[in-house]
């Protein structure tokens, strides 16, 4: 996947992506959480990167005024709910309804992912995965939410 970083932009592919994106981390593991906290830095993000451990915090956090996520990644399976019900309850609210939201999953359960796929999930991320499946799959959730920019 081709990357380009140009002033406030990054590029993968032909996707434009603001670098000062406000990221939301949702994940129970600890050593998965850091790796994508990391592994947003190494694609030239800038912005601030929100990492929780549970829906109940992610939650709480949306719904606060100051705090207005532009991309949530999410596991899927959480120790309190799960992913899916985290998007569930932010599809809900306006101010998310269109807001690019990734779920992070270690197995295919194709019956779940048609349930999510309905309730507005923007693409999955199957475990593990590598840096450029995370570039490629940001890319496409936001290309999902704006369109294609001119280069």
């Amino acid at each position: 996947m081709e990357t380009e970083r140009t002033g406030e932009y990054l590029i993968f592919d032909e996707v434009k992506i603001p670098k000062d994106i406000q990221f939301l981390i949702v994940e129970d593991e600890e050593d998965i959480l850091e790796l994508t906290k990391d592994s947003l830095i190494e694609l030239g993000f800038s912005g601030q990167v929100t990492a929780v451990k549970s829906v109940e915090s992610a939650i709480e956090l949306s719904l606060q005024n100051e705090y207005c996520f532009d991309f949530i990644i999410s596991d899927w399976n959480l120790t309190d709910l799960s992913g899916l019900d985290l998007l569930i309850n932010l599809r809900n609210d306006l101010r998310y309804k269109n807001t690019p939201f990734l779920m992070v999953t270690a197995n295919d359960n194709i019956s779940g992912m048609i349930v999510a796929n309905k309730k507005g999930v923007s693409d999955y991320l199957v475990k593990p995965w590598t840096l450029e499946e995370l570039q490629m799959k940001i890319a496409d959730c936001w290309s999902k939410k704006l369109p294609t920019l001119p280069v």
